[in-house]
């Protein structure tokens, strides 16, 4: 079995004048979302044994915040994931270590939120929210393969999907 988590950043703060997009940093409200999400990680028993992150200050600080509720195997920070397109990230993916039972992607939309939808069959959940992947979204896939390219063809099945909102049980923000 092989399992693969989908993270998308938590909310970040708008660019300032002449600031690179990936140096945004999150927003408090981003890391309050990014606490809650790891939580609810840790109670579903995630334990990832790759992590691959994006580049970007907003990846990495959603990393760091996860790192404090959950026990990580190896992180890889790479400076292709930011803003990837959904077919660079099932590349990535494809090339994943086949040891690793377990890997999540920290990563930007549009293309880990099409990728989600892509390996979700189209919707991720029963209502309203199924055609959005917001910030500090989660889905998790479960697949029975041995090579993560095997996962990717099957398609796998949807274990959860989640949002700060969903855990809120607050109308989306």
């Amino acid at each position: 079995m092989k399992d693969l988590v989908l993270f998308r950043h938590a909310k970040a703060m708008p660019p300032m004048p002449g600031q690179p997009d990936r140096d945004r940093p999150l927003a408090a409200r981003g890391r309050a979302d990014a606490a809650a999400m790891a939580r609810w990680m840790a109670e579903a028993g995630w334990r990832p044994d790759l992590v691959l992150c994006s580049q970007s200050a907003r990846t990495q600080e959603t990393l760091e915040i996860l790192r404090m509720a959950v026990p990580l195997g190896r992180v890889a920070v790479e400076p292709e994931l930011y803003l990837a397109s959904t077919q660079d990230l099932r590349a990535r993916i494809r090339r994943s270590d086949p040891q690793a039972r377990a890997t999540m992607i920290v990563g930007h939309n549009p293309g880990l939120g099409e990728l989600a939808h892509d390996l979700a069959g189209g919707a991720l959940a029963e209502d309203a929210d199924d055609e959005r992947f917001p910030t500090a979204a989660v889905a998790w896939f479960r697949g029975a393969a041995q090579k993560w390219g095997g996962l990717l063809a099957m398609p796998p099945a949807l274990v959860a999907f989640m949002t700060p909102e969903r855990l809120d049980g607050a109308a989306p923000r």
